[in-house]
């Protein structure tokens, strides 16, 4: 089996050192911006992040970024592990109204829907929850 920094150059693990040069969007977190290529989120890139539990913080390390988005593009959440709190995004300075809430019934709905989505390009940014997906999905 390949080892993933192999398969593409723009393929690294967080403990490696790398440098890319994709344009980013920077994360709100100092210490975090330090550690990633080109000091930010890449944009138009797959960023998996990795929690012990689903729900456990995840918006809130994502909310900075989500808040420098067009205020007029939709921010997709598929399949989150709970109903968005509409009180938070308000109090974060999200507009709720940007929210596109995709609850699909069964895990294979989740990867379709966020595939039509990423098709589509009207989102200023799609999380997408799969706690039990298989690699090549």
């Amino acid at each position: 089996m390949p080892v993933p920094e192999h398969i593409h150059p723009a393929v690294w693990r967080a403990s490696q050192l790398a440098r890319g040069a994709a344009r980013t969007l920077p994360t709100g977190h100092a210490a975090l911006s330090a550690e990633l290529p080109d000091g930010g989120w890449p944009l138009g890139s797959l960023i998996e992040v990795l929690t012990p539990h689903p729900g456990s913080g995840e918006i809130r390390l994502l909310r900075p970024a989500l808040a420098q988005l067009e205020t007029r593009r939709p921010i997709a959440l598929v399949q989150p592990p709970h109903p968005p709190h509409i009180a938070s995004w308000m109090s974060w300075k999200l507009d709720p109204r940007q929210l596109l809430w995709v609850a699909p019934e069964k895990p294979a709905d989740a990867l379709w829907a966020t595939e039509q989505i990423l098709k589509n390009g009207s989102c200023g940014a799609v999380l997408c929850w799969l706690p039990q997906v298989r690699p090549e999905s």
